[in-house]
C-alpha cells in the first residue's frame, strides 16, 4: 500500500533529502582520479554525520559500509574498497541517510576525469530521462506517465531500462511502495 504523506510529512521529508543533497554536492568536489571509494564513502560519512543525519547502510542486510559506489558497468550497491578511480571511470554513488524519522534516499552518477563520448552521452539521456520524469510527476497524475516517459526517451536513444533493479517510494522506511522498474 502506498503511504501518503501530508504537507507537513513532505516538509519534514525534505530535511532528510536535502541532506543527501548536500552530501553528493561535498563529494563532487572531491572524486577525481586517484582517490579511492573508501575514502568517498568515509568522507560521505562524516559529512551526514556533521549535519546531523544517521546513516543506514551499514549493517543493513549485512552491507559492509556507509554508502554504496559502483563502477562502469556495475549498476547499482557496489562496496567501497581500497580501488582507485580511474580517468574515464563512471561512478554511481549511492546515498541514505536517516533524519528525524524520515528517509532521504539518492544515486547520482559521476564522471571521473575525462570519459569516453559514448559514456557521456549515456549520462545525458539518463540526465534527460531523469528531467522527463520530473516534469510527469503531477497531482493527479499516475506513476505510469512517468515510467512512460522515461522508458519512451530511454529506448529512443538506444538505451534501455534496468530490469532487474526497482526504484522505489520512500518515507518512513527506505524502502515503501510503489516500486517499479528505472
Amino acid at each position: 500500500m502506498i503511504v501518503i504523506k501530508s504537507p507537513r510529512e513532505i516538509e519534514e521529508m525534505k530535511t532528510a533529502g536535502q541532506i543527501v543533497a548536500d552530501c553528493h554536492r561535498e563529494a563532487a568536489k572531491i572524486i577525481e582520479p586517484g582517490i579511492t571509494t573508501r575514502e568517498i564513502n568515509d568522507f560521505v560519512a562524516r559529512h551526514m554525520t556533521k549535519l546531523g543525519g544517521k546513516q543506514f547502510t551499514k549493517g543493513y542486510n549485512g552491507f559492509p559500509a556507509e554508502t554504496c559506489t559502483s563502477l562502469n558497468d556495475v549498476v547499482a550497491h557496489g562496496i567501497p574498497s581500497k580501488r582507485a578511480l580511474k580517468d574515464g571511470d563512471l561512478l554511481k554513488l549511492d546515498i541514505v541517510v536517516e533524519y528525524g524519522g524520515w528517509f532521504g534516499d539518492s544515486c547520482w552518477c559521476y564522471a571521473v576525469g575525462t570519459v569516453r563520448p559514448e559514456a557521456s552521452r549515456l549520462m545525458k539521456v539518463a540526465k534527460e530521462c531523469l528531467e522527463l520524469g520530473i516534469a510527469r510527476a503531477l497531482p493527479g497524475g499516475r506513476l505510469g506517465d512517468i515510467t512512460s516517459a522515461i522508458q519512451q526517451h530511454a529506448e529512443s536513444n538506444g538505451y534501455s531500462l534496468v530490469r532487474d533493479l526497482l526504484a522505489h517510494g520512500i518515507g518512513r522506511s527506505l524502502h515503501e511502495e510503489p516500486n517499479y522498474e528505472h
